[in-house]
């Protein structure tokens, strides 16, 4: 398959899955057709939930191609419109869907604590790290990176470059994210418990830098 052809599959995927839950979808929109004027980009595909809220997005075959910098001040541009929201979706990660709330983040927070208590550190790993993606993901959003639905080690790596997390906070992540592989994949972790508590550090770390009171 030549990289257009990848591509028009990608971009033909979404389209599909975006029409599947109810939005008017527009491939290649044309300039009358964009909600706002965009100056000269033109995105990949437009998706419409009503006529005042939908998604304006491009598509790459991997996120490591995807120039950030630039698709951040597109994004910016965006999210001065209520409503809308800028996206980049890849091959590796097009899933579409609404982030977990604040609400939801701390309902799950509330689960790990009742692990914790019951000395259940190992159980509480994976749900713990599910709060760690939703933060991270939720910040992308918030500061109009438009990385939310890229897969986790690209995510990492793209809030590190754009100074969303520090040299350490990313290296942690980087050892954590080894961690969480090693643990769907079925392998037995003999570190678990130190690193459970790595990951609730650096989960409280950024519940208390990110979330919406702290700004």
């Amino acid at each position: 398959m030549t990289k257009q052809q990848t591509h028009d599959s990608i971009l033909k995927n979404t389209a599909e899955q975006y029409k599947k839950n109810g939005y008017e979808v527009f491939i290649a929109p044309q300039v009358n057709e964009l909600p706002f004027d965009l100056g000269r980009y033109r995105p990949d595909l437009l998706v419409k939930k009503s006529k005042n809220e939908g998604y304006i997005i491009e598509v790459k075959d991997v996120s490591r191609e995807a120039p950030i910098d630039h698709y951040r001040e597109i994004a910016e541009t965006v999210a001065q419109h209520a409503g809308w929201r800028f996206l980049l979706v890849t091959g590796e990660d097009s899933a579409i869907g609404n982030l977990l709330s604040w609400e939801q983040i701390f309902r799950k927070k509330e689960h790990v604590e009742r692990l914790i208590a019951s000395g259940e550190k190992e159980a509480a790993f994976l749900p713990l790290w599910t709060i760690f993606e939703a933060l991270m993901r939720k910040q992308a959003e918030r500061a109009s990176i438009p990385i939310e639905r890229f897969p986790t080690s690209s995510l990492i790596k793209h809030l590190y470059s754009q100074g969303e997390l520090s040299i350490a906070q990313f290296d942690q992540a980087i050892a954590l994210l080894n961690v969480r592989n090693r643990i769907v994949h079925g392998f037995e972790i003999i570190e678990v418990e130190e690193s459970f508590k790595q990951l609730k550090q650096l989960v409280d770390e950024l519940i208390h830098l990110w979330m919406p009171q702290a700004s």
